[in-house]
């Protein structure tokens, strides 16, 4: 039998479950329960309502702790102590602080500005180095008959393997080994993007025209190693610098 949690009255009950019903403040009867491992017989409505107010609480605190999301505590401190000394300083003290707060916001706002530029310049030159190794390259490449589909691929492997340095004042194309180290034509000067393209044709001979290749641009090998293609290139750019290095000497690439 099923009791109920709350009667207006024990009319109705046995004396053996009647005694089990206690009389509270409002004139009703609750069942009496004993609380075992935190459970037990509460008036739920009550807790909804002091969850409801806890939770309303907690946005309102939010809310109000939201507006001083951008202030430093730190500072914030500092600057009430501060009020609490100008209340003693003379005029020229004060006039004085003025001009050093001044003076620090605008260092700070300079600060900001400079690293703002610096981040943009830092783009800038990434940008200006793509598109000048870009510009050489490409046109190396057309010079030397590569084949229009393979360009991309050509390009990727000449990018990994040049970088733009400025020498008295001008941006020069720089080839550079997979160590990073600038690469030496056969006579001790610094090889040139030409060099480095004729370099690049029995490496890849599908990408050439003329080169005994169909021109088709297809991945076909040249068959023995220190030989790649346009599949080895692109496996190659995938790889992390160390193993790119290994790889790059099993094909031949210097």
């Amino acid at each position: 039998m099923s009791l109920k949690a709350i009667v207006e009255n024990l009319d109705g009950l046995s004396a053996e479950l009647a005694k089990e019903y206690k009389k509270s403040d409002d004139g009703k009867y609750r069942l009496d329960v004993i609380a075992v491992d935190g459970l037990e017989l509460a008036e739920v409505s009550k807790l909804q309502s002091a969850l409801s107010k806890e939770r309303e609480n907690n946005r309102q605190a939010k809310s109000q702790l939201e507006e001083f999301a951008d202030i430093d505590p730190t500072k914030a401190r500092e600057a009430l102590r501060k009020v609490s000394e100008m209340a003693s300083w003379t005029p020229e003290q004060k006039v004085k602080e003025q001009i050093e707060s001044i003076k620090a916001q605008l260092l700070d706002a300079h600060g900001k500005e400079k690293a703002k530029l610096e981040t943009e310049l830092k783009e800038l030159n990434a940008d200006l180095s793509e598109a000048k190794i870009n510009s050489v390259a490409l046109q190396e490449l057309t010079e030397q008959g590569s084949v229009k589909k393979m360009n991309p691929l050509l390009l990727q492997y000449v990018k990994m393997n040049t970088r733009l340095r400025k020498v008295d004042g001008k941006n020069i194309v720089e080839v550079v080994g997979v160590d990073g180290n600038p690469r030496l034509s056969s006579d001790g000067s610094n090889m040139s993007i030409p060099q480095l393209v004729t370099e690049m044709k029995p490496l890849f001979p599908n990408a050439f025209e003329g080169n005994g290749a169909s021109g088709s641009g297809a991945s076909g090998g040249s068959g023995g190693g220190g030989s790649a293609n346009a599949n080895s290139l692109a496996e190659l750019a995938k790889l992390p610098p160390a193993e790119r290095l290994k790889k790059a000497r099993e094909l031949g690439i210097k």
